[in-house]
Order: structure tokens, then C-alpha cells, then sequence
């Protein structure tokens, strides 16, 4: 039961664990857009995407729709951000009752808008508790917790962090329930987080950040006009090459797929976005009256393919050069715009990638094919090629919207040392018994605490990962590892493949997998493999 999109990754943890959802309810479809016309939730799309029933009752206060709701014979109700009252009849009607993901640390930040108001209080930290619900606001005994440090994260950056932390949480519950006592919440530091109302939505830039990406934010100009901040942040950098310039008495504009895009001066307009001979179609930038033209923002996905062994890995580092800092680099000298690279993963120093999905955002009209040659040309003699280029709708996400991930490990079994694949593989000159690695590879697949497996220094909300396959085969003097999951956790993939190759030499029996993945202690351990032989092979998306 839930609405925004704070709902959707936990919905999208429930189907991907496996679990029987009967229904999903959402509020009804609300007019949006310039036409006014009807739009589901969020949840909505995502749970019609799955195939699974979907109801949208105004109320849940009528008989039909308790008499509906009971007929699920569901065993638990999961609630995230509903935004409907539930009657007492609803709360009692699921087996084990209804829990709910609350984006606070109870007592503190009862109601509506618990985010906004942890930045705008100046909280140190923030995070999430599985609660279940009785009849008063947020008032339940508490099952789970997860915390953050709030640090410069804006409330849209807490959304998203947050949200990912519920649906882990959640499913860390649901997989034991008697495991999870439910504590009474203290009656010290109750505090209410009510509806940001239109006069805090007013943005003060002489004041310090405050609750910062919160949809209908507005700066009110000296000319009276108003600037309305709805949806994702705007990617500006003040002072910054590429960086957008907003002006007083403007207002930003919203695409045809609901991407921003800015009013720029003419005086800094740059002539060579007028490169429109590249054969990309694109809408044409609008004059508008004396405030100048309105340039689109193209959502540009990228495929990647690098050898991770120069960089401290794919993220920016500030000790080290990357694979994500070289790409915008050369975004930048190709584009004169500063634009930040999202990926579908973050791999480690000295793991490489096949196909490393990623997207940048660019005003200037390019092909596609001749952005891809142009950063490659730039990326040289880095080793990373753009083997892939294709424009995107603005909602789709490198990172939010994949829906899996895989990874192969690739292992030289000899004695003679490496020469073409030094670097490219980990050398274990013992004999391995493949057939053996995948019997006790079973072991893992599936939902579990792989505390064992993650590394101390991992920051996921929760130990629980669904791993989809985990396979290993030879192929002459290489043995493979395969693995597939939605996502992983640090250093997980090297973890397992290093203890299977205990089972490969010997050294430890097929049953002691099971073993180490039960005692939930990364001490025991066996071994991590080294980064060297570790590929990202692919990310996964839905269709369309």
C-alpha cells in the first residue's frame, strides 16, 4: 500500500524476493500536466508493469471496500507513504497485522513530511523504522531501525536513500518475524512532522541549505515573477563551466516528458549549439518573448567498457583518478558543459567492466554516434571506449531503473605465469574441481543474510541480498563464475568466489559454504578474491 515514489523499491523488493503480493493499493489516478489529464501513482506503473492487481479506492472507510480488502486473506499488509486513512477494520484484517515504513527515527518526526522536516530542524542524523500500525499517527511499536547521517544530503537525496533502506528493512523483517521484537516507542521526543506549506516552499538563498529538491519549492524574483522547482534537482554548477544560469523573473519550463529545462540569456548563449548537422533530430529551442530561448536537456545512455586497473574505481575519488571523472572530463571538452555521470554500478579499484551502463544529460544537439566517437576520441589513451550510445526518455535512470545486475569472475588455473591476462584474472596454480564450486555455489542463491560475504566497510542499510544465479564452469585452463542479482553488496561477489576456490582446492568441504553464510560473521570468511579477475558483464532494464 503505497503512492509516491518513496513506495516504489520497497513494492520492487517484495516482487524481486519472491513474495505473493495479492494486490496493491494506491490512490486514484490525480490530474497532472499542462492537458490536466489523469496519471497513476508511481506505485501504480510499477506494480502494472509486474502484472499485479491494482486498486485505487478514494476511501477505505466503506463496507465494499473493507469486505474487498479482507477477501485478500492476505498474512501481512506493507505500507509505505499511502497517504489514506486505514480503519481500524483494515489494520486488523491481515494475518500478522500491517507495517509500515516511516522515513524517521521514531518518536521523533511523527505524520506527513518526516524528511523535510530532519533538514529543516538541522537533524545529525535520520533513517527508517519498520513500525506496525495501530489507530494513532506513527505511534506503533518499533521492529527494525536504519540509520543515515543527514551530513549535506538534501531531502531528495534522503528520499531516495531512504526508500532503498525501507525496502531492504522490510524484507529483512518479513524474513523472520518472530526474530524482530516490537518495541514500544518512548514517550520523551515525540515530534510532528506536519505538510510543508506554500510559505516555507519559498526559497531563501541567504539562508543556510535547507530542506533543498522538495517538489513545488519556488523563488519569488524582484519582478514578482516566480520560479517553480518541481520534480528532481536541476544539474547546475554556479560559476562552473556548463553550468545553468537562472534568471530573475523567469520560470522553468517542463519538456514534453517532464524533464526541466531552463530559460539561458542570449548574451551566453554558445554558438556552437547551432551544430545541428549531425543528423540527431531534435526539437528546435523555442524563442519566447524578451527572456530568450528555451535549450533541451538530451538524456544521453552510455555503455562502457574499461579496464579498471589504472583507476581507484568507477566512482570519483579524491585520492586517486576514475573511470566516472575521466567520462565527464571528457564530456566536458566536448560539450563545454559540467555534467555528473550516473552508472548501474560502482565498481571497486582494478575491476573492470564489459558493459557498464551509464547516462549523462546534455544541452548541445549531438548524434548519438557522433558523441560516442567524440568521447572516445577524448578518452584515449585511457582505457575505456563509449561502445554504446543511445538517447533516453528523461525519467529513465542508469542506477534507479535497472532491475539487475551481473558480474563474471574469471580465474586462470595453472602454474606457468600470466602474460596476456596479468591483470585481466586471478592465477591459482592449484588444480580446482569446478564441479564442486557450482554444487556449493547452490548454496547461496536465493534470499539471504550474506553478512559473511560483505565486507566490514559495506554502508547497504541491510545484510539481505536475493542472489538469482551463481554458476561456475571451466573452460580449459579458465574457470567462470557467473552471478546475477538485482544488486550486491561490498566486496560480496569477490567474497564468494574466493571461499568457492577454497572448495575448488580442497581446503574446505561443499557443506561449509552453507556454513559460512549461516554463521552471519564476516570472520568466517575463508577468503576474498583479489579485484583483478572481477567483470560487470551486463545491467538489466526493462523493456521500453
Amino acid at each position: 500500500m503505497g503512492t509516491p515514489d518513496f513506495a516504489v523499491p520497497a513494492l520492487v523488493a517484495l516482487a524481486e524476493a519472491g513474495h505473493d503480493i495479492a494486490a496493491v493499493y494506491s490512490q486514484p489516478p490525480r490530474p497532472a500536466g499542462r492537458g490536466k489529464q489523469l496519471q497513476p501513482s508511481p506505485v501504480q506503473r510499477e506494480a502494472e508493469a509486474r502484472g499485479i492487481l491494482v486498486r485505487h479506492p478514494v476511501s477505505l472507510k466503506g463496507a465494499e471496500e473493507k469486505a474487498e480488502f479482507a477477501a485478500l486473506k492476505a498474512d501481512i499488509a506493507v505500507v509505505a507513504a499511502y497517504g489514506l486513512i486505514l480503519p481500524r477494520e483494515i489494520l486488523d484484517a491481515p494475518k500478522h497485522g500491517c507495517l509500515n515504513i516511516h522515513a524517521s527515527l521514531l518518536p521523533r518526526w511523527r505524520g506527513a513530511a518526516p524528511i523535510q522536516r530532519a533538514v529543516l530542524a538541522g537533524d545529525a542524523e535520520t533513517g527508517v523504522c519498520i513500525m506496525r500500525m495501530e489507530a494513532g499517527l506513527d505511534t506503533g511499536p518499533v521492529l527494525l531501525t536504519g540509520r543515515t547521517p543527514i551530513d549535506r544530503k538534501s531531502a531528495g537525496d534522503l528520499t531516495e536513500e531512504l526508500a532503498a533502506m525501507g525496502g531492504s528493512l522490510m524484507l529483512e523483517v518479513l524474513s523472520d518475524l518472530s526474530e524482530y521484537p516490537e518495541v514500544p516507542q518512548p514517550e520523551d521526543g515525540v515530534t510532528y512532522a506536519s505538510k510543508i506549506d506554500k510559505a516555507e516552499s519559498r526559497l531563501d538563498f541567504s539562508a543556510p541549505r535547507r530542506a533543498g529538491r522538495a517538489p513545488g519549492a519556488r523563488l519569488l524574483s524582484h519582478a514578482g515573477r516566480v520560479l517553480r522547482i518541481r520534480g528532481r534537482a536541476l544539474q547546475g554548477h554556479h560559476g562552473r563551466p556548463g553550468g545553468r544560469r537562472w534568471l530573475a523573473g523567469q520560470r522553468a519550463r517542463r519538456q514534453a516528458d517532464h524533464r526541466l529545462r531552463p530559460r539561458r540569456d542570449p548574451a551566453h548563449a554558445d554558438p556552437a549549439r547551432r551544430q545541428a548537422g549531425h543528423g540527431h533530430h531534435r526539437t528546435a529551442a523555442r524563442q519566447d518573448d524578451s527572456h530568450g530561448f528555451l535549450p533541451e536537456v538530451t538524456r544521453f545512455a552510455l555503455t562502457l567498457e574499461f579496464d579498471g586497473g589504472p583507476f581507484m574505481g568507477l566512482q570519483r575519488q579524491s585520492h586517486g583518478p576514475s573511470v566516472q571523472q575521466a567520462v565527464e572530463e571528457a564530456v566536458l571538452a566536448v560539450t563545454g558543459e559540467t555534467v555528473v555521470m550516473h552508472a548501474a554500478g560502482r565498481t571497486d579499484a582494478g575491476v573492470h567492466a564489459l558493459a557498464m551502463r551509464a547516462h549523462v544529460d546534455i544541452e548541445k544537439d549531438f548524434a548519438p554516434f557522433r558523441l560516442q566517437e567524440a568521447l572516445n576520441a577524448l578518452l584515449r589513451p585511457a582505457p575505456i571506449a563509449v561502445i554504446g550510445c543511445v538517447v533516453v526518455p528523461g525519467d529513465w535512470h542508469a542506477r534507479f531503473s535497472c532491475i539487475g545486475r551481473s558480474y563474471l569472475y574469471r580465474i586462470v588455473n595453472r602454474r606457468a605465469p600470466l602474460t596476456l591476462d596479468r591483470g585481466k584474472a586471478w592465477q591459482v596454480g592449484g588444480p580446482l574441481d569446478a564441479e564442486a564450486m557450482h554444487r556449493a555455489a547452490q548454496a547461496l542463491v536465493g534470499l539471504h543474510d550474506f553478512t559473511t560475504f560483505r565486507s566490514v566497510n559495506c554502508q547497504s542499510a541491510s545484510p539481505l541480498k536475493t542472489l538469482d544465479r551463481l554458476d561456475v564452469r571451466r573452460e580449459g585452463e579458465c574457470i567462470l563464475v557467473e552471478t546475477a542479482a538485482r544488486s550486491y553488496l561490498h566486496h560480496q561477489v569477490r567474497s564468494m568466489v574466493g571461499c568457492l576456490v577454497l572448495v575448488g582446492l580442497g581446503r574446505w568441504t561443499e557443506s561449509r559454504i552453507a556454513e559460512a553464510l549461516a554463521a552471519r560473521d564476516r570472520h568466517a570468511l575463508g577468503l576474498n578474491a583479489p579485484a583483478d579477475g572481477l567483470y560487470f558483464t551486463e545491467a538489466r532494464y526493462t523493456a521500453g
